[in-house]
């Protein structure tokens, strides 16, 4: 689950920019909702973290190089 939130966190950064930070709020509201369900908190913290690191590290590669 953690390669998958990089993967998505990543593509998000990438592709969509600022955009991506809907995709984040998503990503932990769907894992929040997880949580309150009753199923696997281990998965949607590692998604919720894959994602974090993968967008804000894009973001800091991208603000490094000077494009933002």
């Amino acid at each position: 689950m953690l390669m998958l939130g990089l993967l998505l966190g990543f593509l998000a950064g990438y592709f969509l920019l600022w955009w991506g930070a809907l995709v984040v709020l998503a990503v932990m509201g769907t894992a929040a909702a997880m949580v309150v369900a009753g199923r696997s908190r281990d998965g949607a913290t590692g998604v919720v973290a894959g994602v974090l690191m993968g967008y804000l590290g894009i973001l800091l590669v991208a603000l490094f190089r000077g494009v933002l």
